[in-house]
Order: structure tokens, then sequence, then C-alpha cells
């Protein structure tokens, strides 16, 4: 993806219009590429459209201690074939790498109905 096509998905109106709830995720409930998440200690928003074109999907992994918790969060276009692109991901992993995000910017790998494997990855600063 050229950064002119990530900044046409970063500009483009999108909405969330309430507070997402989470519940608890069965697995092969989702599309691609999620179809194997679930489990006991996995929540999820379930896909949510933002726009007529980005759906928005969040989950959070529990634990009994705080290396164990995980949260992620996706956008994603939705293509004619009502597969998914990725636009962007979120992840925190207290465990190992807390804060980064990734997108597609400038790679060249089809990302279609899968995760970011690979693509560029920018790391938040954590303050304590």
């Amino acid at each position: 993806m050229t950064p002119r096509e990530l900044k046409a998905h970063k500009t483009a109106p999108k909405q969330l219009s309430e507070i997402p709830t989470f519940k608890p995720q069965k697995r092969n409930k989702l599309p691609k590429p999620f179809k194997g998440l679930g489990g006991p200690r996995i929540e999820s928003t379930g896909m949510i459209d933002v726009s007529a074109d980005h759906v928005a999907f969040m989950y959070w992994r529990d634990g009994p201690i705080l290396s164990d918790r995980a949260f992620y969060a996706h956008l994603f276009c939705r293509l004619a074939n009502e597969s998914l692109s990725p636009i962007f991901e979120f992840h925190w992993h207290p465990s190992h790498k807390g804060f980064h995000c990734k997108t597609p910017c400038r790679t060249t790998g089809n990302y279609t109905d899968r995760m970011l494997p690979g693509a560029s990855r920018t790391v938040l600063e954590n303050e304590t």
C-alpha cells in the first residue's frame, strides 16, 4: 500500500457511534483472519461497521497476571468480495512489547484476510 492510499483510508469519514461492548468470543464466529480466535480468556467487540467501507474489531485477552493480558484493535477496509484488507493494527503486550501499531504502508505483500506480519511497526512511548 502506498502512503497516498493509506492517507485516503485515514482521511475517509469513519464513526464509532458508541462505546463498544466486549463479550466472550467463541471460535469460528468471525471472518478470516480471526476465525480461530476464541476461548475462555478472549472477549471481543465483534466486527463494527465504522463507515460504508471500513470495519473495526477489538479484542482483549485476560489473564491472572498483567503479563498474561493483551489488547488488540484493528481497522479493515471491506473489499468488494467481502474480504478484509488491514489498514491499521494497535497492539498492547505488557509482557514484552508494550504499545505499538502497524500499517501496511510501503509493503508489497498481499494482506487480504490476514493481519500484518512483517509490516512496519511504530512503538509508542510508555510513560510510567
